[in-house]
């Protein structure tokens, strides 16, 4: 089919697809109805008096109601919207999220705006205003936004609107752009927790050469050696220069068990200590990672497989912010695998109704409960906060 015959049905369809995504609000404000109100008073006592200068005044103040409802519906008239969110925020953490007001009039500027951005809730997320955009431009507004806890929340809708320029009436845009934002679990301090835990996160000797401390041989020089490696004993008694050799030390790998099954019927404290201990779990990675651990998650719902670097901590962070409990009807096969025993294996373990699954040989128990114990609960929670 010819072009120039279907462009005007793609055109069509674009007009209308963007006409059902954005709808108009209007309404007359107090302000307004208080001019109305007096606009009557005057105009009906200009009747009953005839009175020149009276007809002129009401005159004046009928045109400056139209003019204000004309100038509002200019102002809101092509103005487009565009959500810059953040997709990764900590929960209890202020993050800014940013709207791109673009003005896409030719010749007119627009004032006023007051942007509101909205949950798929209905609860407002942020509000931003804006006093001028010239035509043709763009601008940057921005919010700050803070999530109470962990998990998926769901940006739907953004309101623009408008009471240039006498506030007689408030003209709105409604704009549907739904838009997910990941929240991660908070992270707190743990390292006073991974030290009352005893844990050995030292390096360790792999058997190869490479960069470390202890020596691995010694051999004969080379023009690429650095003169620092040179073993000056045993060149004098060889009439060789010789250099040392050191055996390569890595990270030791860290595996963190977070089972996530429970027995029907929890009660709201066990919930709670679920919640603190996904808390736990995230800041103990994060900890890890940002000193070159290899780090693997595993709870009943998954595995994140050992990795380094940031975009291995946004696995971990993206498993532990959707997770959730899930309820285990019977008792006898584990929920979680056993322990790997070529890594450091840290269980987070948070039920106390239930005993942990593995013995302390096997594996470093952190639990919740009894942290919660040991430090109170209201000092607890503080040390969340922070």
């Amino acid at each position: 089919m010819p072009r120039f015959i279907v462009k005007p049905f793609i055109l069509i369809y674009r007009f209308f697809k963007r006409w059902l995504r954005v709808r108009r609000e209007y309404r007359i404000t107090l302000v307004g109805v208080i001019f109305v109100v007096i606009t009557f008073f005057i105009g009906f006592a200009a009747i009953n008096t005839n009175t020149n200068l009276l007809y002129l005044i009401m005159s004046v103040m009928l045109s400056l109601f139209i003019l204000s409802g004309i100038l509002s519906t200019n102002t809101l008239r092509k103005i487009g919207v565009t959500r810059l969110a953040a997709r990764h925020i900590s929960a209890l953490e202020e993050a800014s999220v940013q709207l791109e007001i673009k003005n896409n009039k030719r010749l007119s500027a627009s004032y006023s705006l007051r942007v509101m951005d909205y949950l798929v809730s209905g609860q407002l997320a942020g509000v931003s205003y804006l006093f001028q955009i010239k035509p043709g431009s763009r601008k940057i507004l921005s919010y700050t936004i803070k999530f109470p806890k962990r998990g998926l929340y769901k940006l739907e809708t953004i309101r623009i609107a408008t009471r240039f320029p006498f506030g007689f009436f408030e003209r709105a845009l409604i704009i549907k752009q739904p838009q997910e934002i990941l929240v991660y679990p908070q992270i707190v301090e743990v390292q006073p927790i991974l030290e009352g835990a005893r844990l050995d996160l030292g390096d360790y000797e792999t058997g190869r050469k490479g960069h470390g401390h202890s020596l691995y041989g010694i051999r004969e020089y080379t023009p690429t050696d650095s003169a620092r490696f040179i073993h000056w004993k045993v060149s004098a008694r060889s009439s060789k220069i010789m250099v040392r050799e050191f055996e390569k030390e890595e990270k030791k790998k860290i595996t963190l068990f977070l089972n996530n099954a429970i027995k029907p019927g929890a009660p709201p404290s066990c919930i709670e200590a679920f919640e603190q201990a996904v808390v736990y779990c995230a800041s103990i990675a994060k900890y890890l990672i940002d000193r070159a651990y290899q780090v693997q998650l595993i709870t009943g719902s998954g595995r994140v497989p050992f990795g380094l670097g940031i975009t291995h901590l946004h696995r971990i962070m993206r498993a532990l912010a959707i997770i959730e409990l899930e309820e285990k009807e019977k008792e006898g096969k584990p929920s979680l695998p056993l322990p790997d025993a070529d890594s450091t294996n840290v269980a987070i373990h948070f039920d106390s109704r239930i005993s942990p699954e593995w013995k302390k040989d096997q594996a470093q128990i952190i639990d919740i409960q009894a942290i919660r114990k040991s430090m109170g609960k209201s000092q607890f929670k503080m040390q969340n906060k922070k």
